[in-house]
């Protein structure tokens, strides 16, 4: 019987996500590990989907996918971008709002970068905080583009714990 509840609980949980005009068109994602002196990783807590994150957005129309991902880290993250590596890219295709939405990522790592790290958009992310590998693996419930990023360093798991 727990399972059920837990089951009526996520549907429910799904059908209530405001999705945006942005949000259910094929576009363009980009994410980022930035890494702090101690090796830790930045995570957000997101509010609208529910889960943990790595830095991460939209790439605008006719933007340059790197222009995409420097750019949402300053607004959501107070961060310069002096240097980077694109790690890897996937597309994954998701039913949003009935309608289904092909989002190809670009996940990067920050190799150097400057500015004083802020939680710019607290209405978006209720906690940014550094964490280790150890700890997000342990975090209830992860993101897509977390969980590719899991999946380059050969750790497989769901998204939910």
């Amino acid at each position: 019987m727990e399972k059920v509840k837990k089951i009526t609980k996520l549907f429910i949980f799904v059908n209530e996500i405001k999705y945006t005009a942005e949000d259910i068109i094929n576009h363009h994602a980009v994410a980022a590990i930035i890494k702090n002196n101690k090796g830790e990783i930045l995570m957000q807590e997101h509010v609208k989907y529910g889960f943990w994150t790595i830095p991460a957005g939209k790439v605008k129309n006719r933007q340059r996918v790197e222009e995409g991902m420097e750019q949402e880290l300053l607004e959501e993250c107070n961060l310069l971008i002096d240097d980077f590596n694109e790690i890897t890219t996937k597309k994954y295709v998701y039913i949003r709002a009935g309608k289904q939405v092909t989002v190809i990522f670009h996940l990067f790592e920050v190799l150097t970068y400057s500015g004083i790290m802020k939680n710019n958009e607290p209405q978006k992310h209720t906690q940014q905080i550094f964490l280790s590998l150890e700890k997000i693996k342990k975090l209830p419930y992860l993101s897509d583009l977390t969980l590719l990023y899991l999946e380059t360093l050969g750790c497989r798991r769901d998204a939910r714990l």
